[in-house]
């Protein structure tokens, strides 16, 4: 045999070579990706479109108050001020306040409206730990559902 038969022989081998490698690779790949289970979808993804959709409008009829409500932390008294708008002449009439800590689901608190007068709440929080949290409000007023949700910042101790 030639030289020139040689290595056209070895070109095919390599070429050959590759393209099993090559494909071995991707099914390889594929088996892979298969046995990964992800689920994007819910069984029920309709009623879940429904309640995020329910929660956009509740968020844009917040957004349209000419009076959003005001949340302050008091550090010294260990308390949180809510100022809810008074929503067209309505007072609020039902809702919950839930303090939402992203680093620890055990730390959550969720308390239920409880107005002082017309529009303010005030919630005592003892041994709040340092950090971020998150305040939702979700309140009804005159028959009409908002939420608000804002952070809120701990600071430690000095």
């Amino acid at each position: 045999m030639t030289e020139q038969g040689k290595s056209g022989e070895l070109w095919m081998w390599g070429l050959t070579a590759s393209i099993v490698v090559f494909i071995a690779f991707f099914v390889g790949f594929a088996i892979w990706t298969f046995q990964d289970d992800v689920e994007l979808v819910y069984d029920n993804y309709y009623e879940k479109d429904v309640v995020f959709e329910q929660q956009i409008k509740r968020i844009g009829r917040t957004e349209a108050l000419s009076f959003k409500p005001t949340i302050k932390y008091r550090p010294d008294k260990q308390t949180l001020q809510l100022n809810y708008p008074l929503a067209m002449g309505h007072t609020p009439t039902e809702g919950t306040v839930l303090i939402f800590r992203p680093a620890d689901l055990h730390e959550d608190r969720l308390f239920p409206l409880d107005l002082a007068g017309d529009s303010l709440q005030i919630i005592r929080l003892p041994d709040m730990l340092p950090g971020l949290w998150r305040v939702k409000l979700s309140w009804t007023s005159g028959g009409q559902e908002y939420y608000l949700e804002k952070p809120l910042m701990i600071k430690g101790k000095r």
